[in-house]
């Protein structure tokens, strides 16, 4: 499935205790560039949380409502989606887990099945650390050059990423609810392996921290997290920094101050694995023929102030315009220098990021 993308980062501002989520962003993108309390509970292939078998007390495989039984379909219990069973499912039709409520019990019935099932069989065997798929009615079928969308689902500020040129039009993929917005018949999931390392950040006053990095997020590893996550995804870790204790909530992906109740968001993303296959001089040039949906209007260059997107321009003390920035761009340039008010920016193509080479500050930057 030949796709192009177009990123959809957000500007974040500091967690407030309250607040309600909105999906609605300006300047044409599905996404808004503020969290709130109301987010999704996590992030990634961790969509599905555990809960207690449906009354009859049937044989369900919690380790495949948790993403990863190594048993596959030797396994001895059901693989079906227990919140299902228990009608407490939020995903409804587009949930990544079998809601067949006769679901076979052995391992044997279910490989009769998938023989007759190529969508399932593919479910189980991919290559690489990880796959994206949509699903637009006739089964799953894989994004091309999903390292793209990997590399920007990898970034924790990221909320979601829009594709275009699929078979249904351009799509909008929400990263923190893993759907597709707008469109209820088409669905997206991400794969990944049992190797995949997973990072876990929260987002301070200015920007994302990882757990595990210098400062005062030291006193616990992204590793720690993980290892906790996956022994009780509904649980949570105390920890205490500077004499003062914090709660990380899994179910509601938040840390809390025990002391004052104050919130803030974490999130959990893979440490990305950048293909093979030329570097980051290949990867600019394949995100040069991505990235524009097929239309004749000219890409622009924006980066993002403070509240919303800016096109690159000419004036005001900046010494380059969109054109230029484009004309670099396509020349498969990785990097390209010019100056605000004296001030040296390089702007980076593959991370689609300006830095101030002074004081060493980011903005995002996107081409629409």
């Amino acid at each position: 499935m030949g796709v192009s993308f177009m990123n959809m980062a957000s500007n974040y501002q500091e967690d407030s205790a309250e607040g309600g989520d909105q999906l609605s962003g300006d300047s044409g993108s599905d996404f808004s560039d503020t969290d709130t309390d109301s987010e999704a509970s996590t992030d990634s292939d961790s969509d599905t949380e555990d809960t207690p078998q449906s009354p009859n007390q049937r044989n369900v495989c919690k380790y495949y409502n948790r993403g990863q039984c190594r048993y596959g379909e030797k396994c001895r219990d059901e693989h079906v989606c227990s919140n299902f069973l228990n009608n407490s499912c939020k995903y409804g039709t587009g949930c990544r887990l079998n809601h067949n409520r006769q679901s076979p019990s052995s391992g044997q019935d279910r490989q009769k099945r998938t023989r007759h099932s190529p969508a399932v069989a593919e479910d189980e065997e991919f290559e690489g650390p990880y796959r994206w798929q949509l699903n637009t009615g006739k089964g799953w079928k894989n994004i091309s050059n999903d390292h793209i969308l990997e590399a920007q689902y990898s970034l924790p500020n990221t909320k979601g990423i829009k594709i275009y040129n699929t078979s249904a039009g351009a799509v909008s993929i929400d990263f923190i609810k893993m759907r597709v917005l707008k469109k209820t018949n088409i669905k997206v999931r991400r794969m990944s392996s049992k190797d995949t390392e997973w990072l876990w950040y929260y987002r301070g006053n200015h920007c994302w921290y990882r757990y595990g990095d210098k400062g005062k997020s030291r006193p616990i590893q992204s590793s720690k997290l993980e290892t906790e996550f996956q022994k009780d995804r509904n649980g949570s870790v105390k920890l205490t920094i500077d004499s003062t204790q914090y709660e990380i909530c899994f179910k509601g992906m938040r840390q809390r101050n025990v002391s004052t109740g104050h919130k803030r968001t974490i999130r959990r993303r893979p440490k990305y694995e950048p293909p093979n296959s030329g570097g980051l001089h290949a990867l600019s040039s394949r995100m040069k023929n991505m990235m524009t949906p097929s239309t004749n209007k000219t890409p622009e260059w924006q980066f993002h102030g403070r509240d919303h997107w800016h096109t690159f321009k000419n004036t005001g003390g900046c010494s380059v315009s969109s054109a230029d920035i484009e004309r670099c761009f396509k020349k498969n340039q990785t990097t390209m220098n010019f100056t605000v008010n004296e001030d040296n920016y390089t702007l980076d193509f593959g991370r689609m990021r300006q830095i101030n080479q002074r004081t060493k500050a980011e903005r995002k930057v996107r081409r629409v």
